[in-house]
């Protein structure tokens, strides 16, 4: 008789959270990634039309104007693109524990099925022995009766 343990089908379901929390995660960090990366083409696009601007030694005051509006512009988006990041951040914070938590639930059940297999494996042992005693038991009231 092999060993079934009583809890499978939650382990099972442990397990399935666990890999649904890592998907989560990998997402979230995926989504920083690319915020990260909108934002730092934000900045170098500001410091490009930064420097453009000062190497230029004569501007008329309507592209001079159009380019401060245009930095300025880039400056809001910038705002908005590090707001986006921190929120994803925290989104990615808040996955990986959830993911932490999770892969902590799986191991108890883990731990509990292996000690339940244990037990099995000591309650086999026991019977396995107990037959053997009974057999010798039998097998020595045979030779005795036998010898009488």
């Amino acid at each position: 008789m092999s060993f079934v343990y009583s809890f499978q089908k939650i382990l099972d379901v442990k397990a399935k959270e666990k890999e649904q929390a890592e998907m989560s995660y990998s997402h979230s960090v995926q989504a920083l990634r690319i915020e990260e990366q909108k934002l730092m083409h934000l900045e170098q696009n500001k410091q490009e039309m930064e420097q453009k601007l000062q190497q230029e030694n004569s501007i008329s005051l309507a592209k001079l104007r159009s380019s401060y509006e245009y930095i300025g512009h880039l400056q809001r988006m910038i705002v908005e693109a590090a707001c986006t990041k921190q929120q994803a951040e925290k989104e990615v914070e808040f996955k990986q524990g959830l993911l932490t938590e999770r892969v902590m639930d799986e191991k108890v059940w883990l731990k509990l099925k292996e000690n339940a297999h244990e037990q099995y494996r000591e309650l086999q042992k026991q019977t396995e022995q107990k037959e053997l005693d009974e057999i010798a038991v039998a097998r020595y009231f045979r030779q005795k009766v036998n010898s009488v």
